[in-house]
């Protein structure tokens, strides 16, 4: 057997002890073997290389069998063994959070106004962890979101018009002068970890992420995992296009450029439209049945009905999750997205909107990172 199978098969054993101690503590090392099919002696081995690493303790004695034998030791995972950095890359600052490896916050920043620059997002993981009365030794991983397209495999930038940066090997500068593992990947994708681990979609495999703010994006999970696409671009909903906006041979999205779904659905898009400079003017305009408040909210729950149906469609998700600084606003709404959904697809599925709000990348960013540092 090659040496590459052999140790993914310890992998993927660790993995699968890790998860029973998890998820069914206290737990003995017999009932571990028993419910894995394992031998013993493996799960010993791998047990005790989690103790040295200090992720499960020894928490006591268990009960003593019928037959009055010795009572085994039983397990315990320990999720302050280490801790994960969140960091949320944004126009002129940035969002830093920490959380223990079951995700329980002990340091968070909203709004930090920085250069983003490596130098500066490292001084203020340092700062942080000492706020937080940690050590950086104790960190597992640093997660970055990034608002913008990412080689999330090579840690690269590769464009983030909202940061200015093309290009940039912003992991490996970052990890360099931190000296532990640094991953990133796109804010969208990092929203949908977020929500998995923490929100409305824990531990469902198949779902989609819709971002409506500023911007638009969607991130897909398939089987448990991401969807990226040939050159990172899986999600792109800027893009989508409708039979209004066929237009002869002229191009009506061009890369780069805000394509013509972003233009309806954006907070940009929405509030160009002379119903109020801002999302609460709009939807106060709404609900005082104000025109053209009126026409421009139910033009977005159309738009937004029509691009949840055709991903459900493509996708097949068990959920389809909202999130972005217009989610609360949907709230209202989700009956009706529920219902024309329903209308334009005969794939169920079920329609919520984030749990984590404006959370859900910073905290995603962690789980991404403790997620790649693993493997």
């Amino acid at each position: 057997m090659q040496k590459g199978t052999l140790e993914l098969i310890r992998r993927l054993n660790r993995d699968l002890v890790l998860g029973i101690i998890r998820a069914g503590q206290p737990v003995s090392r017999a009932e571990i073997a028993r419910r894995l099919g394992l031998s013993r002696s493996t799960v010993s081995a791998i047990v005790d290389e989690f103790i040295a690493k200090h992720f499960v303790v020894e928490s006591g004695l268990g009960a003593s069998t019928k037959e009055g034998g010795r009572r085994a030791i039983e397990l315990s995972f320990n999720p302050d063994s280490g801790y994960g950095v969140g960091i949320e890359l944004q126009r002129g600052g940035l969002k830093l959070c920490i959380a223990n490896l079951d995700g329980a916050v002990c340091f968070q920043q909203t709004a930090v106004s920085t250069d983003n620059c490596s130098e500066a997002v490292s001084r203020h993981i340092a700062e942080a962890v000492r706020q937080a009365g940690l050590t950086m030794e104790q960190l597992i991983a640093v997660g970055v979101s990034v608002p913008g397209l990412t080689d999330s495999l090579n840690g690269i930038i590769v464009d983030s018009p909202v940061l200015g940066w093309k290009g940039i090997a912003f992991a490996a500068e970052l990890e360099s002068m931190i000296n532990v593992p640094v991953f990133l990947n796109n804010d969208v994708n990092c929203a949908a970890l977020g929500e998995r681990w923490l929100g409305a979609v824990k531990q469902i495999d198949d779902f989609i992420y819709f971002y409506i703010g500023h911007g638009v994006g969607m991130a897909l999970v398939a089987g448990g995992q991401l969807v990226y696409g040939k050159d990172y671009m899986a999600g792109e909903i800027a893009y989508f296009a409708q039979t209004a906006d066929l237009s002869g041979h002229i191009p009506v999205n061009r890369l780069g450029d805000f394509g013509v779904y972003e233009k309806k659905v954006s907070i940009s898009g929405l509030t160009g439209r002379g119903a109020g400079d801002t999302l609460e003017a709009l939807f106060q305009g709404f609900a005082e049945g104000r025109e053209p408040n009126v026409r421009v909210v139910k033009e977005l729950i159309e738009d937004l009905s029509l691009g949840i149906a055709n991903s459900v469609s493509l996708l097949n998700p068990e959920k389809v999750i909202i999130g972005g600084d217009t989610a609360p606003y949907i709230a209202p709404f989700l009956n009706e997205l529920q219902c024309n959904v329903s209308q334009l697809t005969p794939i169920r599925t079920g329609i919520e909107l984030s749990q984590l709000g404006t959370c859900a990348s910073v905290l995603g960013a962690i789980a991404y990172g403790l997620e790649r540092v693993r493997m």
